[in-house]
């Protein structure tokens, strides 16, 4: 049985979004290879994988009735964040913040990019994951529908392997993004696929309770994390460089699961993770806020600022502190906008 939190969530699942919204934030701001390589080599699978751990109950919905949860918890918020995230560009950053070709970008094309649902480089970047996990969660739906486990575990492995190469490569070959992140939909079915499973199996409370389990299970990924990434950087091999990578992202999963099931039920965490969605959704326009304020009042270098991980941990924990009174305001006077009519504080 989940141990569950006094809000009657489970509160390992809140601890491990709130990890990975913190290092989401972080990366977004630091410009360190290795830090950059490390964080986000497992940190959107992690969400992933929750959203599978939990999808279990929409498994068995009608179509119809699971398309109307999925657009109202995913789509609804992404038109609406969308459009909070294109108001903040039109009126701020492509006057003060952005130079090239981002400042140059017409008010069409940042129309279509929204209608894209793809990842963007002046304001929709991180709702990306919203239209993308839509087309996740859809195509599951519909093949669990095959109801044979080895052809859905065939598929799913398929696409893997796919979609690990073109998400690997997809920046140093400037592969298109498709629409509504199909692309990385084929890599990331796989990491929801995954949490689906380990809650059908009761994975997590089987193999990482007790907590010394959950130590173990730390320490050993670390160490497997840090081997594949050397291995990773010292090969020349399309096919091993790959295979590294696929093990740096389930050894970072892993790890960031034991990890979330050690900590003890946290208020902050707590707060942070059931208002995951949110935080997500609006910390880049607090932290370009931030970056200017810092550049303007201090005189300081951007390039020096993003390159100082000291710094950017700072300003991600101040930029996180900023969105909760905005989300105080939001569970309180505009639920609809995470998808839910009403949320406790």
């Amino acid at each position: 049985m989940e141990e569950r939190s006094t809000t009657g969530r489970i509160a390992w699942i809140d601890n491990c979004k709130a990890i990975a919204i913190g290092l989401v934030a972080l990366g977004h701001l630091q410009t360190n290879y290795m830090v950059d390589e490390v964080i986000f080599a497992f940190v959107l699978p992690v969400f992933f994988f929750l959203s599978g751990y939990t999808f279990s109950s929409t498994a068995t919905m009608p179509f119809g009735r699971m398309l109307r949860k999925k657009s109202q918890t995913l789509l609804v918020p992404y038109l609406g964040f969308s459009l909070i995230l294109f108001a903040f560009w039109f009126f701020v950053r492509r006057n003060f913040g952005l130079s090239g070709h981002a400042a140059d970008t017409s008010v069409t094309d940042a129309l279509l990019q929204i209608f894209y649902g793809v990842n963007s480089e002046f304001f929709v970047t991180p709702l990306w994951f919203l239209t993308c996990l839509f087309v996740v969660e859809v195509f599951f739906w519909l093949l669990l529908r095959l109801r044979v486990k080895t052809v859905i575990a065939a598929v799913v492995l398929g696409l893997f392997v796919f979609g690990l190469y073109y998400w690997t490569y997809m920046d140093i070959k400037h592969f298109p993004h498709a629409f509504w992140n199909m692309d990385q939909a084929c890599f990331y079915l796989y990491f929801f696929a995954v949490g689906y499973t380990v809650y059908r199996c009761n994975l997590v409370e089987r193999v990482l309770c007790p907590k010394w389990k959950s130590c173990a299970v730390v320490a050993l990924s670390a160490v497997v994390f840090a081997l594949a990434f050397f291995v990773r950087e010292n090969v020349a091999v399309t096919w091993q460089f790959l295979l590294m990578q696929a093990v740096m992202c389930n050894a970072g999963l892993l790890a960031c699961i034991a990890l979330g099931r050690l900590i003890r039920e946290n208020s902050v965490l707590n707060f942070v993770g059931r208002n995951s969605l949110a935080f997500f959704a609006l910390h880049m326009m607090v932290q370009a806020i931030l970056i200017g304020t810092v550049v303007k009042v201090f005189g300081m270098d951007v390039g020096s600022l993003h390159g100082s991980l000291g710094i950017c941990i700072m300003l991600t924990l101040i930029s996180l502190f900023a969105l909760v009174p905005v989300i105080f305001f939001i569970n309180r006077y505009a639920a609809w906008l995470v998808g839910r009519r009403k949320i406790s504080q």
